[in-house]
């Protein structure tokens, strides 16, 4: 296994959409393998994700939403993307919500999404907010063991999803930041 240099960790821009569309299709492919229908997986890589990431890195909120890269070298290997909570019951000016994180599969297990998480979330603490929270899919164990061992707790919320024709059950994790 080849060492990767720690990586910086910045803001997106628009000129990273195609390096973020990439990533997250490549991510969600591997992540959800065995976990959602493999037609869905296979629509990820849809000709508009370009268009949505560039939108996405545009149109942010400094300091309080954002998309972050990690960037260890010459490519980039990995993004998060916060913005305050869409929870109903939870106040937006003190609570923000990781909406994304994904690392390219082939760079899993070397550090670099908790170093993409930790800086997110000194971010978030900084912008003022008090407590952050997440949402995963209920069957994804990779994932929530990620999450634990970074800090977060489940916090009992759940949440389904019967759009795509087949179940999805989601749970929520929440960390305090102050």
């Amino acid at each position: 296994m080849t060492a990767i240099p720690r990586p910086s960790v910045r803001a997106a821009t628009v000129r990273d959409a195609p390096e973020l569309a990439a990533i997250h299709a490549r991510s969600l492919q591997a992540a959800y393998q065995g976990l959602l229908p493999q037609d869905l997986l296979e629509q990820l890589d849809r000709p508009d994700s370009q268009e949505r990431w560039e939108r996405a890195a545009r149109n942010v909120e400094w300091p309080k939403a954002g998309v972050m890269v990690a960037v260890p070298g010459p490519q980039m290997v990995g993004f998060t993307r916060f913005a305050p909570t869409r929870d109903k019951g939870e106040d937006a000016a003190l609570v923000a919500e990781i909406r994304q994180i994904y690392i390219a599969p082939e760079v899993w297990g070397r550090g670099l999404g908790k170093r993409l998480m930790s800086t997110a979330l000194a971010r978030m603490a900084a912008s003022g907010y008090a407590q952050a929270t997440l949402w995963v899919l209920d069957s994804n164990s990779r994932a929530r063991r990620f999450y634990e061992r970074c800090g977060w707790s489940q916090d009992g919320a759940a949440r389904y999803n019967d759009t795509y024709s087949f179940p999805i059950a989601d749970v929520r994790y929440r960390k305090h930041l102050i």
